[in-house]
């Protein structure tokens, strides 16, 4: 007798990681196009949400509080007044309230797990930059 294969876990509900991860929000214009240019170039993102018109990629705890410097670091100083947010967790007692309409435009089945410590956070703050300079120039998603 055969088995069945066993089932891809399922993703929670968007409202389970969002309570636990520090997060970069961004609008979901030019999340959704440096999305796309990652997938091209074969980088993770982790788990990213979908809520009022912007897109928040979840993050490790901790990983949120050097992202202003980070892209900075980057050459995208806070002069250029890019719509990109970063908000630390708190858990129990967090920021941002837990979304009641958030919905998965990347879905995870684990916390997130972009850190400090991986070169895909970089990717990640230079692609949403440069997706949101270009959107504000009214140029075309890089590629």
């Amino acid at each position: 007798m055969t088995r069945p294969p066993p089932a891809a876990p399922a993703a929670p509900p968007a409202a389970a990681l969002w309570r636990g991860s520090d997060r970069v929000t961004a609008p979901l214009g030019p999340a959704r196009a440096a999305l796309g240019r990652l997938e091209r170039l074969g980088r993770t993102t982790g788990p990213v949400l979908r809520r009022a018109g912007r897109a928040a990629f979840l993050l490790a705890p901790g990983a949120a509080e050097p992202v202003p410097e980070l892209l900075r670091w980057l050459g995208w100083g806070p002069e250029l007044r890019l719509p990109i947010e970063a908000r630390a967790a708190h858990p129990g007692a967090p920021r941002v309230p837990e979304p009641r309409t958030a919905h998965w435009l990347r879905a995870g089945t684990r916390p997130p797990a972009l850190d400090l410590r991986s070169p895909d956070l970089l990717c990640l703050l230079d692609a949403l930059a440069d997706a949101c300079t270009r959107e504000r120039l009214g140029l075309p998603p890089a590629r």
